[in-house]
């Protein structure tokens, strides 16, 4: 498929079978924004904004020093900031693995005109839940070893040559903001090959750095623009939810804002899914024949 022909097929797909796939979105999405929205709750999270905007207020007359504001900022969102990271881990191995792996599966029977339901879908997501989060664990440690390094050369030539060495360290930022994206644009089709193929975390980045082998530019290119037109729809749909908030209290405010950011979880999401899905298969075509093989055994 072209660009064109491939960004037409996944707002189709989408169409035709948005129940199912809005559905299968929300099973997870809806829950964990209510688990978010209580989570903040318990710790008074309206209290929390108006204490820290009576800090920052205090800090502008004068009434304290920049270290005790520093101090108090620290102790009053000490325990939000563990909140906020359980549920940062929570959304990254849990909630997004088993979103994408169940509409992956979802799209593919669609795609491929098999039947397929909720059930069916995540049945396959939790299968594949281990292998997934493997994936995700290699990826995030690569990208946590990478930068440390980055980071200490940089500190290292800072110190051995002053501001010219820094200047350079800097320098290397290029080249592997480059290495990132390639990197990542190389392993962008693991999640689908671990889903429909049943491949471990590890062979699922090494079938996906194999089909996308020559095809990078054109997955960078697509990925950019799902991304875009993701990117433009959910900042649409959150003015939209979240403007009716504008002089309401902080509560109010987080409140609309966790419905504006389960609506684009639920009705956005699924559109790079669904494109990821499609371009696995485009890869597959392109490079085995799969479209040969798919009519042979119709045969």
């Amino acid at each position: 498929m072209g660009v064109g022909e491939l960004l037409d097929a996944t707002f189709s797909l989408y169409r035709r079978n948005f129940v199912l796939i809005a559905a299968i979105s929300a099973a997870v999405q809806v829950p964990f924004a209510l688990l978010t929205y209580v989570i903040y709750e318990v710790f008074n999270y309206s209290a929390l904004q108006s204490s820290l905007n009576g800090l920052s207020a205090r800090l502008r007359s004068g009434e304290i020093s920049p270290d005790q504001f520093q101090s108090q900022v620290l102790d009053a969102v000490g325990g939000i900031f563990v909140a906020a990271g359980i549920l940062l881990l929570v959304g990254l191995f849990i909630v997004l693995p088993l979103a994408e792996a169940a509409t992956t599966r979802a799209v593919s029977d669609r795609y491929l005109d098999r039947e397929t339901s909720v059930g069916v879908s995540y049945a396959a997501a939790l299968r594949r839940l281990g292998a997934l989060v493997l994936q995700s664990l290699v990826l995030l440690g690569g990208t946590i070893v990478g930068v440390a390094v980055l980071v200490a050369l940089i500190v290292g030539l800072s110190i051995a040559a002053g501001a010219a060495g820094a200047g350079l360290g800097i320098l290397l930022l290029l080249p592997a903001v480059a290495f990132a994206i390639f990197v990542y644009v190389r392993t962008s089709l693991a999640p689908p090959a671990i889903v429909l193929e049943g491949l471990s975390g590890i062979r699922g980045l090494a079938r996906s750095w194999n089909l996308v082998r020559g095809l990078g530019w054109r997955m960078l290119g697509i990925r950019l623009l799902l991304a875009l037109i993701t990117v433009i729809i959910e900042g649409v749909v959150g003015v939209l939810i979240t403007l009716p908030g504008f002089g309401l209290d902080a509560n109010s405010r987080f409140l609309l804002q966790q419905i504006g950011s389960a609506v684009a979880a639920v009705f956005v999401s699924p559109i790079t899914y669904i494109g990821v899905t499609l371009l696995y298969y485009d890869a597959r075509i392109r490079k085995e024949g799969f479209d040969i093989e798919m009519l042979a055994r119709s045969l």
